[in-house]
């Protein structure tokens, strides 16, 4: 108990003025702000936290109990937020300020009312509510307008007029499909008088199959979507079918639950198909070092921990890099429930290798995407039964251990050790990348034929391995000699390497002929592996005979600087005449694989990394990292799971990734539809209803209007049954989407960042947007229906990759593929394309949930100055000179009202002119001056006033 002394101190404090407290509301931003930093998830100083209601309400390192719910007198946490002794007070003078009075009842109320624990907002389930009653029940035109008003006649404000219908079409045509509306669009929007005129603009655009380029840019920045690896040499990397996948996925509406799935574990679908596949390109953009020295299985950790990040803060909109290394320092998030996550991607078949496997063929033409899933799928199919067949004759088969081996290695040192009664080999020392092993095996007593062996390489270290893996071993060739009695030694001849699983990352048999790319583990082994050697037919093995094995090891190695040998391994042996008995079916399957591969190969394609799992047979060991370090490992997973305080996982579910994606795009879910909803929002309207939208937890910014925010996340789901299309469509016919964007100065005063929506959305344009307005305004723009990543106009001194292979070849002036769409521009993440980049694209490294827009002199000089640009002057100075009629006027008139969609004002004429004629006598005074721009004075001064309009803040603006 508290001093008595105290007592009269806590009485002087009033209660708040408003009703009963509300934990999620008034105590945890209280919390955050003054006690968890030293008690919350991170530190917690004398065994005191804050963020966990069972430790609240237990007792310290004092023994005192730290609130007591009903008393506050009787809580250590009041008295020392009362004490006047600097050694005891909360927060200790050199923390923070003392709290502030009303902050100190509020806390005494609350523990007065039982200290009644609740959960953040974002993480209960959202409910639909009834819309409010306005005053002014003539401007609603739906029911976010009616949310929305209530708060405006609260607050004493008014929304704006509906902007002009030129104005309102560019805004809706850029936020829909990012391109401007050509002059006829917007003049048949203008003569359109009828009441459903805007509503089948609204259809028009949501149908165009440019909507889809337009939001998959926005999922591309989500994704980390870039046509590199990032880190080391940055090479490039085929995955635009990925992006092509994304584009098809707006323009056919899929469901976002279903959206959400797919991208997370479309290849554990049944019958998944080939687009379902491509869909889990998502999660291997992550980046890749194949420098040489790196250590493979760091970079593989890291991606799988960029998986777990990316996944919530895309999904849930909760940061989860800080858990890697401790609990949450805000939110209930448990360090280890980050490991339990983890464990969903820590089975993914990707290893950080050059070659990034596991890639998918896709045919080019998407056409032949169903007819070569249903090869690859017969593939996979037939490999299984293969497998699995031999699988059981190994399981009959009798395996003789060797006894007596002896050894030997060119570039390594070898020894022969017994372990478990068994003999082996093992290097001692360094290796070399090349190095030979050659065993000696004498005849075993119980042998006379042989007709198959086993050869097992073993991590030196199997205890650590299983978490921790050693570099491991690639075969270049596997050799067998009999050596007689009188030592002349004979070949003999090998039929078939068959390895441990069912789809091998390359064709085992290679290492029969010679190849650093056959059998082996590459370029981890974290448990051991074995290969099944068949012979041609069976050996007659003589009396004092010996059997040689020449193991020859890859002669390129890891990134060049870990030679990938076999530091330790079996032979076991076996004369089960089954390995070297014909069997007619095993041949007649082998066939069919073979010409089905055939078939497959034999469709023009280009690959793209995918998602894939381990066999549970060969799966990785997941445990906590102490600290966060990837080397330091502690407890062991057992299963994977979500986070604790959020609802469960379906009892009896299977904890794979593919139950993990249902969870996350299934109702029960508080935070997928919110944070869908608000990204949506923050894109038409500037500012998300949580105006953090890379942060749903408590240290982000609550929702402006959050019974909307849940209204339309329950709808959402249900009512309109995860569509994206639905929901952009109830947004933008809002009467809210629809006000003039003018500031009034009293608006701006109140409502400076337009959270309570007073105005219509005013943003810049995306630098996607801004380049395509350009080459659409020009005339230029050629549309294309996906495909690979194109190479545009680059401004000279910029293309200089580390790596010398990663060419940047520009089509010529004229070539479609020079202007086409920058969704389909080549992104490397070491060079961005700098009109996207100065627009303040991100590089795409991490996932990035919303651009923080900037405004610099360098984003107007590359306007002017980009030879890209230029070129889009030139061609706008053609529309008009060539494409328009009339005067001077006429065409100045013209060009503008295609740059920025409105009528030009006399003021804006009269400028232009001036400008036009002054440029005009200068060139037909010197025409050196024009050189590059056009062939006479005239279309040299419209190629200049075509730049000014490009940049005018109108035209930059939708």
């Amino acid at each position: 108990m508290m001093s008595k002394a105290l007592l009269p101190a806590l009485a002087t404090f009033a209660l708040p003025v408003h009703g009963e407290v509300d934990f999620a509301r008034d105590v945890r931003p209280l919390l955050n702000a003054h006690c968890t930093s030293c008690h919350g998830g991170v530190k917690e100083a004398g065994d005191v936290s804050f963020i966990y209601r069972e430790k609240a309400l237990g007792k310290g390192d004092s023994g005192k109990p730290i609130i007591v719910p009903g008393d506050p007198d009787g809580s250590e946490m009041m008295a020392r937020i009362l004490s006047t002794d600097p050694d005891e007070v909360m927060p200790k003078p050199e923390h923070g300020p003392r709290l502030a009075d009303t902050e100190i009842a509020t806390l005494r109320q609350w523990i007065q009312e039982g200290a009644k624990w609740g959960e953040h907002w974002s993480f209960v389930p959202p409910v639909e509510h009834v819309p409010p009653v306005v005053k002014d029940a003539t401007w609603p035109r739906n029911d976010v307008d009616r949310f929305l008003l209530a708060r405006m006649e609260q607050e004493g404000l008014k929304p704006s007029k509906e902007a002009d219908k030129a104005a309102l079409l560019r805004r809706l045509s850029l936020d829909l499909t990012g391109l401007p509306p050509s002059l006829a669009e917007l003049d048949a929007f203008a003569a359109d008088e009828s009441p459903d005129a805007y509503e089948k603009q609204v259809s028009r655009l949501l149908d165009s199959p440019r909507f889809g380029e337009r939001w998959a840019s926005v999922w591309m920045d989500l994704a980390r979507y870039a046509d590199s690896e990032g880190l080391g040499l940055d090479s490039r990397r085929d995955v635009w079918k990925y992006r092509d996948w994304l584009i098809s996925a707006f323009n056919r509406d899929l469901p976002y639950d279903q959206f959400t799935i797919e991208q997370l574990a479309g290849d554990l679908l049944p019958d998944a198909t080939l687009d379902q596949r491509i869909a889990t390109t998502f999660h291997r953009l992550t980046q890749a070092n194949n420098e040489g020295g790196t250590d493979d299985e760091e970079f593989r950790v890291v991606a799988t921990m960029d998986r777990v990040a990316t996944t919530w803060e895309v999904w849930q909109g909760v940061t989860m890099g800080c858990v890697q290394c401790h609990s949450h320092p805000y939110d209930p998030i448990e360090h280890r429930d980050y490991f339990r996550f983890m464990a969903f991607f820590n089975q993914a078949t990707d290893n950080d290798v050059p070659e990034n496997h596991p890639v998918l063929r896709v045919p080019l033409d998407p056409a032949r995407h169903t007819e070569a899933g249903a090869l690859q799928d017969k593939i996979r199919r037939m490999e299984e039964q293969l497998h699995e067949t031999r699988r059981g004759v190994a399981s009959r088969s009798s395996w003789t251990d060797p006894a007596g081996m002896t050894g030997s290695s060119r570039r390594a040192k070898l020894e022969i050790v017994k372990h478990d009664g068994v003999e082996e080999f093992r290097t001692v020392g360094n290796v070399a990348a090349g190095a030979i092993h050659t065993l000696d095996i004498p005849k075993p007593a119980t042998l006379q034929k042989l007709t198959a062996f086993r050869l097992e390489i073993r991590p030196i270290d199997e205890a650590t391995a299983i978490h921790t893996p050693e570099w491991g071993a690639m075969i270049r060739k596997i050799e067998l000699q009999a050596v007689g009695p009188d030592g002349v030694v004979s070949p003999v001849q090998l039929a078939e390497i068959i390895a441990d699983e069912a789809h091998p990352v390359f064709d085992p048999n290679l290492s029969l002929k010679g190849s650093n790319r056959g059998w082996g583990q590459y370029t981890k082994i974290f448990q051991p592996r074995h290969a099944i050697v068949t012979l041609r037919e069976p050996l007659d093995l003589q009396e004092g005979a010996t059997l040689r094995f020449v193991i020859s090891h890859a002669t390129d190695s890891a990134g060049g600087a870990y030679p990938l040998i076999a530091k330790r391994g079996r032979i076991a042996l076996t004369d089960d005449v089954a390995w070297t008995t014909p069997d007619a079916g095993v041949e007649a399957m082998k066939k069919e694989l073979d010409e089905t591969r055939k078939a497959l190969v034999g469709i023009p394609f280009t690959t793209t990394p995918v998602m894939s799992d381990l066999p549970p047979d060969l799966a990785r060991e997941t445990r906590e990292f102490i600290r966060g370090n990837w080397i330091d490992k502690g407890e062991v997973i057992d299963k994977p799971g979500t986070l604790s305080v959020l609802p469960p996982m379906p009892a009896g579910t299977t904890p794979d990734r593919l139950a993990m994606a249902r969870w996350m795009a299934s109702p029960e879910n508080p935070l997928t539809a919110r944070v869908a909803v608000n990204r949506f929002w923050l894109e038409l309207f500037g500012t998300g209803i949580v105006p953090t939208p890379e942060d749903f937890g408590s240290a982000g910014e609550r929702p402006t209007h959050p019974e909307l925010l849940d209204t339309l996340a329950v709808r959402f789901q249900t009512g309109m049954k995860w569509s994206m299309k639905s929901l952009l469509r109830e947004l933008v016919s809002s009467a809210a989407y629809r006000q003039d964007a003018t500031i009034s100065a009293g608006i701006a005063e109140r409502d400076a960042d337009n959270r309570l929506v007073t105005r219509g959305p005013r943003q810049r344009l995306t630098g996607e947007m801004a380049r395509d307005h350009a080459l659409s305004v020009a005339g230029l723009i050629a549309h294309r229906d996906g495909g690979p990543p194109t190479n545009p106009p680059l401004p000279s001194g910029v293309w200089k990759p580390f790596d010398s292979g990663d060419r940047w070849t520009t089509p010529a002036e004229g070539n479609p593929g020079r202007y086409s769409r920058s969704v389909y521009v080549y992104w490397k993440r070491s060079i961005p394309y700098p009109t996207l980049a100065t627009f303040d694209a991100p590089s795409r490294e991490l996932c990035s949930k919303r651009r923080i827009l900037s405004n610099t002199p360098l984003q107007a000089l590359a306007v002017l100055n980009d030879p890209a640009f230029h070129e889009c002057s030139k061609g706008l100075a053609r529309l008009m000179k060539y494409g328009t009629t009339g005067d001077t006027d006429a065409r100045l008139s013209a060009g503008y009202r295609t740059a920025t969609s409105r009528a030009i004002t006399p003021d804006r004429l009269a400028e232009l002119r001036t400008l036009f004629l002054k440029l005009e006598k200068d060139y037909a005074a010197d025409p050196d001056l024009m050189k590059g721009m056009a062939g006479t004075p005239d279309g040299a001064a419209y190629t200049v006033v075509a730049s000014v309009l490009l940049n005018l803040d109108e035209a930059l603006i939708r």
